[in-house]
């Protein structure tokens, strides 16, 4: 019975948009929800920074919190949500560093494709940063210079320039050490 009165004030506090309500929310269900957010990330600090999500959102949803039928499977739902949300939030990331980290690799064409693939790589790596993301962008990974211009927050005319003296330099760079 202590149950429905307590829902019943939280609601009615969420309902007059009384700030105060998240300190009810967070004295009645904060302690259970961090329990289940733990089960769910197996660590506790990151189940920490969940429920803080959870009730950034309680705080910016408070008409929607107010108006669930069930409050407590409500605020579970929403935790187990959040969760999930930041549990892929972070597989992306991950697949993202994953690529990032993978972006000069460059695949041998043929048997010989080795030797100058080790000699390409070599002098990609002695060209200036700006003039190689340009280049390996351009080549590798099959960008126009307008897409590369967006992505790195340049002008079309200055990727252009930096593809331009890279592959000067690669020119230069590649027909030393050649044998």
């Amino acid at each position: 019975m202590e149950d429905d009165n307590n829902e019943k004030r939280i609601k009615a506090s969420l309902a007059a948009n009384d700030i105060s309500a998240l300190d009810l929310i967070w004295n009645e269900y904060a302690s259970d929800l961090l329990g289940y957010l733990v089960t769910i990330h197996g660590s506790r600090h990151v189940a920490e920074d969940t429920l803080q999500e959870v009730f950034v959102t309680i705080a910016s949803k408070r008409a929607y919190v107010a108006a669930a039928r069930n409050l407590k499977a409500y605020l579970f739902r929403l935790a187990r949500n959040t969760a999930l949300n930041r549990i892929k939030r972070e597989a992306r990331r991950r697949e993202k560093l994953h690529q990032a980290a993978n972006w000069l690799e460059i695949e041998a064409s043929d048997a010989g494709g080795e030797d100058r693939s080790g000699l390409l790589a070599a002098a990609l790596a002695q060209l200036p940063e700006k003039q190689r993301t340009v280049v390996v962008l351009k080549f590798f990974r099959d960008k126009t210079l307008g897409e590369i211009g967006d992505m790195l927050r340049i002008s079309g005319n200055t990727a252009a320039s930096r593809l331009r003296y890279g592959m000067e330099k690669l020119k230069h760079l590649l027909t030393e050490e050649s044998p």
